[in-house]
């Protein structure tokens, strides 16, 4: 089991650097067209399914490229020596963080952990954060007891096993943090900014009410891809971090 570092403290954090940008297109050009106009203002940028069935690793080395630290968030689900072997092959990507799903069984989680730590000890290079995703945001809530009381199972399960931190909504950020304290790392998708439409997200929050229950990193996609001006809208989730609107 891998110890786990104290996160690093918010107030030294700047607003910049918890924020992670979703580049959900299909094709590298799109996704590319926008890194390149963030260049600068963001410094993660996340690739999900979308992307990585599209174009393939490409598309973590052409962000690299440009200065970007890539979140791979694949959700690994299957045997643990199968989770252990994508998540291998992720460190030779040189992926800052990538994600497995939590609600696998605590063996495939402990593979995650232990095959990463292994790999880049093997290759001498920094060792990617993983992440246990755990109940999405898609999800809506009629028992929100029971969301709470299942993300806290799974968390748990994820602490338990060497993984370095949580999905979570930020509903279930203060929970989490008291079932495990600050040495776990939380990142917040469903991220909405103010007067942005929730779509498909069920259990949103702001970018200033999630930093406040205790999150570490802030996934934001649509507001900013689908945005006219992406690296104004960027500007402006900042802006809203620092010096949040009275509403």
């Amino acid at each position: 089991m891998t110890r786990l570092r104290r996160r690093r403290a918010p107030e030294l954090m700047s607003a910049a650097s918890r924020l992670i940008v979703a580049l959900d297109s299909n094709t590298l050009q799109d996704a590319l067209h926008l890194a390149k106009q963030l260049r600068g203002v963001v410094h993660y940028a996340k690739i999900g399914s979308t992307l990585f069935t599209a174009v393939g690793p490409v598309a973590i080395q052409r962000l690299r490229a440009l200065g970007f630290e890539v979140m791979l968030d694949l959700k690994f689900l299957d045997i643990p020596s199968t989770v252990e072997k994508s998540c291998r092959a992720a460190v030779q990507h040189r992926v800052w963080m990538l994600t497995v799903h939590a609600s696998g069984q605590p063996q495939m989680l402990e593979a995650a952990a232990a095959g990463v730590r292994r790999e880049a000890a093997r290759l001498g290079v920094r060792r990617p954060r993983v992440i246990g995703v755990t109940v999405l945001t898609s999800v809506d809530v009629r028992d929100r007891q029971a969301t709470t009381a299942r993300v806290l199972e799974l968390s748990t399960q994820a602490k338990r096993a060497g993984l370095d931190g949580v999905v979570v909504s930020a509903w279930e950020v203060p929970a989490v943090r008291r079932r495990l304290g600050n040495d776990v790392l939380v990142v917040c998708p469903g991220i909405r900014p103010l007067r942005s439409p929730a779509s498909d997200q069920k259990r949103v929050a702001s970018p200033r009410e999630a930093l406040a229950r205790g999150a570490d990193f802030l996934v934001v996609g649509r507001p900013i891809s689908e945005a006219k001006n992406p690296r104004r809208a960027v500007q402006q989730i900042l802006a809203e971090i620092n010096f949040p609107e009275e509403h």
